[in-house]
């Protein structure tokens, strides 16, 4: 007998059958026990039926809540339907189209309710990468109220989203695992969100909208089988006097599975970008967000870049003065280097006894710490980025490397200005008060500039290991002396 996996929403199970032209209930019965592996055998969470030529697949969560103990309030959700179909060549033919819904409510702690109108989708399934090759998903009207009560007071969330489309394609890794693709765009986006008091503040009602909201992904190298069989073993063994029993199992799994993913990046965008606040609107042209991250491997990386345009503050919030100063367009793009990931978790499976606790002695937490930064540090990178004001263009770049063994971090960075001839007229018009305590600064830090490209005033920045300071070569401390 093969067996086959297949991801499903909200779940990641895993199936297998053997390949039939026609929908029988011998082969409706096999999957219903593939999927009680990974969903769990209690009645009536999994059923299937033959429906023609395809499986209907329904899966039903009610009787798992129905387990959920009556100090963590009540859950529902709507079934998960959709339908299989054998294409004859190895792939499987997935359509879902049906509405959903999920409620929890916790007295005094969370209210919660997810209401979509529709969910519709189709797609191609791959046994020989275990994934989708192709898939399509459009979610129509949804709709989500969240309100959380804790010690600071009581918070209400409303979010809304008209329509999102979802497209992924998926193909064998040169390296290994499952290369995917992903892209999705959204329109009619806005959420409302309530900041309880506190801090001698009083409440606050916060809204925000988009008209359009955008991204995609790649991820190289995507171990699925390896995800399925953590389902699949944690499933199996609920109870955490389970897993530490079965931790040779786990540990197997976890270590053929590694490094569960090589590397991965993603974007996303807001255009048309509106907030409501209590001192006014605030207003953004642009927002996008870049995140990139590597898997459980020796180089490991960490890395998000932000970029905003067409930033617009409510009237009156800066004085007339200084409008020309207030920045309008901002980049800023840092990450976490220098750090090794595969080392200390293999370190930690090999050592690790989940029937003690803690699993790991403070020798191996030592041990641990060394394979995480075997060359004791991390560095921080900020990547060159820029802030830009009418009267001026600020840029900066630089490193820094600090670890436990540091005394204080040292890095070099460099920070450079246009527009400082407009700056300090900017400055000069400004108030009295505001003119005698700026003016000063702004004249030593033109003094201590070294010049740059297109008239730029720079400065070049670098700690020393005993706390120094050093602008273009000059001791600070040395002037403070």
């Amino acid at each position: 007998m093969r067996h086959y996996s297949l991801p499903l929403a909200l779940t990641a199970a895993l199936w297998g059958t053997t390949a039939l032209a026609q929908a029988t209930p011998e082969g409706a019965a096999e999957l219903t026990a593939t999927l009680q592996t990974y969903l769990g055998a209690t009645p009536g969470v999994v059923s299937v039926a033959p429906e023609g030529d395809a499986y209907g697949v329904k899966i039903d969560f009610t009787p798992l809540l129905a387990k959920l103990p009556a100090e963590a309030g009540t859950a529902t959700i709507s079934p998960l339907t959709f339908q299989l179909t054998d294409n004859g060549n190895d792939t499987w033919a997935y359509t879902q189209d049906q509405s959903f819904a999920f409620t929890l409510n916790a007295p005094g702690k969370a209210d919660i309710s997810v209401n979509i109108a529709n969910i519709k989708g189709t797609g191609t399934f791959d046994e020989a990468i275990q994934s989708f090759s192709a898939s399509s998903t459009t979610v129509t009207d949804l709709q989500m109220k969240q309100q959380i009560t804790e010690a600071a007071g009581t918070s209400n969330v409303q979010y809304s989203v008209a329509s999102t489309q979802y497209e992924t394609k998926a193909a064998a890794g040169a390296n290994g695992g499952v290369d995917s693709t992903m892209t999705y765009s959204a329109t009619g986006f806005s959420e409302v969100f309530d900041v309880p008091s506190g801090g001698g503040l009083p409440p606050t009602t916060i809204s925000l909208k988009a008209d359009d909201y955008t991204g995609n992904g790649v991820v190289q190298g995507m171990r699925p089988d390896a995800i399925y069989k953590l389902v699949a073993f944690f499933v199996a063994n609920p109870e955490a006097a389970a897993v530490a029993a079965k931790q040779g199992d786990l540990k197997t799994i976890v270590t053929e599975g590694l490094p569960i993913f090589d590397h991965l990046t993603a974007n996303a965008t807001m255009g048309g970008v509106s907030v409501e606040t209590p001192i006014g609107p605030v207003a953004i042209a642009s927002a996008k967000v870049d995140v990139e991250a590597n898997g459980i491997v020796e180089k490991g990386l960490v890395r998000e870049a932000i970029a905003i345009s067409g930033l617009s503050l409510p009237p009156g919030l800066v004085p007339e003065w200084a409008a020309t100063l207030v920045p309008s367009d901002v980049t800023l793009d840092f990450g976490l280097s220098r750090f090794n990931l595969d080392a200390p978790v293999k370190l930690f499976l090999q050592a690790a006894d989940l029937t003690k606790k803690p699993p790991v002695g403070p020798e191996v937490e030592q041990q641990l710490l060394a394979a995480l930064l075997p060359e004791g540090v991390v560095d921080l990178t900020i990547a060159p980025g820029t802030t830009t004001a009418p009267d001026y263009t600020l840029g900066y770049t630089g490193t820094l490397s600090f670890g436990p063994e540091t005394t204080v971090p040292v890095g070099k960075a460099t920070v450079s200005l246009t527009g400082m001839d407009k700056v300090t007229a900017t400055i000069q018009a400004a108030p009295p008060e505001v003119n005698q305590q700026f003016a000063p600064f702004l004249a030593m830090a033109t003094g201590m500039a070294k010049p740059g490209d297109g008239g730029a005033l720079v400065w070049d920045l670098e700690t020393t290991p005993t706390g120094g300071m050093l602008i273009n070569g000059t001791d600070l401390s040395g002037l403070a002396q």
